[in-house]
């Protein structure tokens, strides 16, 4: 399996785990706290990834200023820009609309890319690297 492939099953596969979706939004369902919510999730990853508002609004083509506002709540946006900022993050869009922990996303960005480095391994080697974690998981019980 390609990397393109692996990635799309991966985060297809995590997206399917996100039911429900608008947890932290108020039972009023209402735009600002909408809004809110999704900014809020932009800055957690941006931060995560140790990016800047400028960077990030650079590299996707809108101003810094709009993006502050966009992630404070105060600036609505629209699928378009939502999605040339999730590209920037290099996260699927459903990440920045679901209640999938930020934590999750990056412990999943790992086991990608430990998977990544792992795929043309052979079965018994990979075997004696389950072998291993499951050792070392014994040690630390």
């Amino acid at each position: 399996m390609d990397k393109n492939n692996l990635k799309k099953h991966f985060f297809k596969s995590m997206i399917s785990d996100c039911k429900d979706e608008n947890k932290n939004i108020d039972k009023d369902n209402n735009e600002l706290s909408f809004l809110s919510y999704i900014g809020s999730r932009i800055r957690i990853v941006r931060k995560s990834q140790n990016r800047t508002i400028s960077y990030i609004a650079d590299m996707a083509k809108i101003s810094p200023k709009y993006l502050q506002g966009v992630e404070v709540g105060k600036r609505n946006i629209s699928i378009t820009n939502l999605n040339k900022i999730a590209k920037v993050l290099n996260i699927p869009i459903s990440l920045l609309l679901c209640n999938e922990e930020v934590s999750d996303i990056a412990k999943n960005e790992k086991l990608l890319s430990i998977a990544m480095k792992l795929k043309d391994y052979s079965i018994e080697e990979l075997e004696n690297m389950d072998n291993i974690i499951n050792d070392i998981r014994k040690i630390e019980e």
